[in-house]
């Protein structure tokens, strides 16, 4: 199916009850008022088509933002985020036995330009900082110990680099600071003094450093953990808390969250659900999975669904959902 940007991976029901709760949501949030009530259940042959996908994407390796068709080095990738004027994006080619090759770091240039800027196997794993300055890697993810590096997201040269212990990924970034999450805990790297504080030994899940939001696990979810939305900078401080589910994503202005059911784990959920910050759940769709999630802008998300016979981009306001791509067979898991 089409690939839009990752992931990083709501209907209301048919009743009048619903649609007047939404109504009153949607007055209180700055939504648009919901319309009609959208079908709980998303499979896309059911569904209008819509405009196209609005924020740039690849798809089969092709940068695509509107009309611009942009081919990159390899055949796969996403794109990471908007930094200044340019976009960057990450890319790789696969070999037959699935193995990626050429990972690297590309920019795209307004003009259509487009430069490496980084190359190697962390590429897969690079995240842009939330303000678009600096693009952080981590050496190996599969490491008990490995570097965390942030370059500047122009020309990926090295601001600076950290070994970290207890196999540590980047999670998020801005211009000045690093949230790494290790097996045992969560940190806030302060890069000029370079500088390491533990803000949870819980594990990390969604995090917003814009926001001052944090998603953890109070224990494995498996033998009774909870997820806490807590505040980055107090984690003491529950904004939201669920022992069904957890986090998938915080919306662009902070006042939205995709939850799925804690326990999800392998092809991807097979339901999702809009929620406020403070866990008011606004919509739920469902289909047989979804395999990524974003938001196109604040109110509207972007859900990759794979319905029983149908897959495509499906687009999703509190009024509507449609198709933002053609839909194409499902190709099972």
């Amino acid at each position: 199916m089409p690939r839009s940007t990752t992931v990083l991976r709501a209907a209301l029901r048919p009743v009048l009850a619903s649609a007047l709760a939404a109504l009153a949501v949607s007055a209180t949030i700055g939504l648009p008022s919901a319309r009609a009530a959208a079908p709980t259940d998303l499979q896309p042959q059911a569904l209008a088509r819509g405009a196209d996908i609005a924020v740039p994407h690849l798809e089969d390796g092709v940068f695509v933002d509107g009309e611009r068709r942009i081919e990159l080095p390899g055949t796969d990738g996403d794109v990471l985020g908007a930094s200044g004027a340019a976009w960057i994006a990450a890319t790789w080619t696969n070999n037959r036995v699935g193995e990626q090759r050429r990972a690297r770091i590309v920019r795209v240039e307004p003009d259509g330009t487009v430069s490496t800027i980084f190359v190697g196997f962390e590429s897969r794993w690079a995240l842009l900082s939330e303000d678009g300055s600096r693009l952080v890697t981590t050496a190996d993810s599969g490491y008990r110990r490995a570097a965390v590096t942030v370059r500047s997201a122009t020309d990926g040269s090295e601001v600076r680099s950290r070994v970290f212990d207890g196999w540590p990924q980047a999670v998020t970034a801005d211009d000045r600071k690093v949230v790494v999450q290790t097996l045992r805990r969560t940190v806030l790297w302060r890069v000029g003094p370079n500088r390491v504080r533990t803000v949870t030994r819980d594990a990390a899940g969604a995090v917003s450093i814009e926001h001052d939001l944090l998603a953890t696990s109070t224990d494995d979810p498996y033998i009774g953990g909870c997820t806490r939305l807590v505040r980055l900078s107090d984690p003491g401080t529950t904004v939201w808390r669920s022992c069904k589910e957890r986090v998938a994503a915080i919306s662009p202005d902070g006042t939205q969250l995709l939850t799925f059911h804690i326990l999800t784990d392998g092809v991807g959920p097979g339901r999702i659900t809009l929620r406020t910050l403070r866990g008011q759940r606004l919509a739920t769709w469902t289909t047989g999975w979804f395999s990524g999630w974003q938001w196109e802008s604040p109110g509207t998300v972007l859900l990759e669904v794979n319905g029983t016979r149908k897959a495509a981009t499906v687009r999703c306001t509190l009024a509507e959902c449609e198709n933002a791509t053609d839909p194409v067979k499902v190709t099972p898991p």
